[in-house]
């Protein structure tokens, strides 16, 4: 038995404990208290320190990695994603290292406290073989476009993000149709109905723009524009007529298996929409912040019954690849929110909406030992999670099913 010892221990949910302590065997929690209540042959202290669950990043892009500071975020959306297709594409021709990226994004991460991912990848194979040999948890969801000239390719894409047989034991296997404005209505019906049959989960770009109601309504506008100059437009594209968290409704989407990507750009009457499918919102702050979209409405979603949960998006478009970096910009941004549901969005609640709610992110008897330690200053120490938000400190130590982890470059 492992015995782990600090200032606090936040289990998540539940009541912070002072002077506190987790137990740990064969890599799962069997107690958690009040550091006097247990003895083990093994006992590592902390001290000064908040040890919480693992981080989960409900979502990212783990193979664009390789753009960090590349295409930095702009107020032009579509714009922005013309660059970061054409860098993507003309790097992937030139080193076709999508392994490397997501390699080099697991580092990140796991550096970073976190111990749970929902991935997208548009190479579903070759991403998730490197997820499967690292320690990570994660929903891998196969990235799907099927619009005008690639509409064919929507079976084939479908088929790829959810093979027949999958099994493993840390990353589960997911389908993730782009967007309302890169995969037509019949396309995210198809992919809702295939999600349903496999009891998948499903990851959607939804309301990310005001330029995506503007192509969801119209057919028209930068998106459209987008699409013609990257070759994929065809005349058979047609405006769907609605709002898109009403589209993706209607094709079946939103279920309490889906996690909505962004949701920036929502109205009262959709945020009731969302809450009562079951569906999650992975909000993304500092991607959120870098495009300059207006406010996000996640403490309406939460009033209303979301389960939000914070992503970081990807280094194409955030500094870091850290839920707890984006945890203390939102501490800063909102000081009035409880540091304990900031928390939650980033451990509790990303689990649920990755389906892992029963397993990870809290620190429960049962659970496995996916543990992150973070230091805190000593004139904070009063305040346990506000503490550990208004520090700069990064973990010290990272803990995946009771082990600690190698967090050097290489491993």
């Amino acid at each position: 038995m492992k015995l782990l010892t600090a200032r606090y221990v936040v289990p998540a949910g539940q009541p912070v404990i002072e002077d506190g302590a987790v137990l740990l065997r064969a890599g799962r929690v069997v107690g958690v208290g009040a550091r006097g209540e247990f003895s083990a042959d093994s006992r590592i202290d902390y001290g000064d320190a908040v040890i919480c669950p693992g981080f989960v990043n409900a979502h990212t892009h783990l193979e664009l990695t390789s753009l960090a500071g590349r295409v930095p975020p702009t107020g032009d959306f579509a714009g922005w994603l013309g660059r970061l297709v054409a860098d993507l594409t003309a790097r992937e021709a030139s080193e076709g290292d999508v392994e490397s990226a997501v390699r080099d994004g697991v580092v990140h991460s796991i550096r970073a406290g976190v111990t749970l991912l929902g991935d997208i990848t548009r190479a579903p194979a070759r991403t998730r073989s490197v997820l499967s040999g690292s320690n990570l948890r994660a929903v891998s969801f196969g990235e799907v476009i099927a619009i005008g000239t690639q509409r064919s390719k929507l079976d084939d894409r479908i088929l790829a993000a959810l093979p027949d047989g999958w099994s493993d034991a840390r990353v589960r296997v997911g389908v993730s149709p782009h967007a309302p404005y890169t995969v037509e209505p019949d396309g995210l019906t198809a992919c809702a109905k295939r999600a349903t049959q496999a009891k998948a989960p499903i990851c959607i770009h939804l309301a990310e723009s005001p330029e995506e109601t503007v192509f969801t309504e119209t057919a028209a506008g930068s998106l459209a524009d987008h699409l013609k100059a990257i070759g994929v437009w065809d005349d058979a594209i047609a405006p769907s007529g609605c709002r898109p968290v009403e589209l993706v409704r209607r094709c079946g989407l939103l279920t309490e298996r889906t996690i909505c990507a962004h949701a920036n750009y929502v109205t009262d009457a959709e945020i009731d929409i969302l809450a009562a499918s079951g569906a999650s919102v992975a909000y993304c702050p500092r991607t959120h912040a870098a495009f300059g979209h207006e406010p996000h409405r996640f403490l309406d979603m939460l009033r209303a019954g979301v389960n939000v949960c914070v992503g970081t998006d990807s280094l194409a478009s955030t500094p870091s690849l850290s839920v707890l970096d984006d945890l203390r910009f939102l501490h800063r941004a909102y000081p009035d929110v409880s540091p304990g549901v900031l928390l939650e969005m980033g451990t509790v609640n990303g689990a649920k909406g990755l389906g892992f709610s029963t397993s990870v992110g809290a620190i429960s008897p049962g659970m496995p030992g996916d543990l992150v330690v973070v230091p805190i200053e000593r004139a904070n120490r009063k305040d346990g999670v506000g503490a550990m938000l208004k520090s700069s400190a990064p973990p010290v130590a990272v803990y995946i099913s009771g082990v600690l982890q190698n967090r050097s470059p290489a491993s």
